[in-house]
């Protein structure tokens, strides 16, 4: 009777692992991550590389500079990564956010694999400058002001062979 009782116990026990395993692949985790936290960790490091390197992309001081921008990643997903991005009198990136920012000078946009070309480019910058070039990086100033700037902006780097 003993044995009986355990083997039941254990049959319960072990159907309820196998239903629970077989649901964990269809019912979301309370703790599932939001689909744009792994590319915003893994983009944190290239905010370094382009601080680096600000000063190999042309005109970008021109718009960039004390810049507040509000950039939208469209996710493979088909959901959106969201960061709010401050420059300083240099354009070096002084706040990297998840997430929107009020009063934006500049609304950019792009999608995820254009962000993972650029970051698995052997050459990162020259990578970016081909996206801003061909439009795989859209990007617009907001306000007259703002939009007059990056409006002149882009007339330079067309003149100056810059999408060449």
């Amino acid at each position: 009777m003993i044995l009986q009782k355990k083997m039941k116990v254990l049959s319960v026990l072990l159907a309820l692992c196998m239903v629970s395993t077989m649901l964990a692949g269809f019912v979301p985790s309370a703790a599932a991550q939001d689909p744009g936290d792994a590319l915003f960790e893994a983009m944190k490091p290239m905010v370094e590389l382009y601080n680096a390197n600000v000063d190999r992309i042309p005109f970008i001081k021109t718009v960039a500079s004390d810049a507040r921008i509000h950039a939208e990643i469209t996710l493979n997903d088909g959901s959106a990564l969201v960061l709010g991005i401050v420059t300083d009198s240099n354009a070096n990136v002084v706040s990297f956010e998840k997430g929107a920012i009020a009063d934006p000078a500049i609304r950019a946009r792009t999608d995820e694999a254009t962000v993972n070309a650029i970051m698995t480019a052997s050459n990162p910058v020259a990578a970016f400058q081909d996206a801003l070039g061909s439009g795989a990086i859209y990007y617009e100033g907001v306000g007259f002001s703002n939009s007059l700037k990056v409006g002149l902006m882009k007339v330079g780097m067309t003149l100056m062979g810059f999408f060449t």
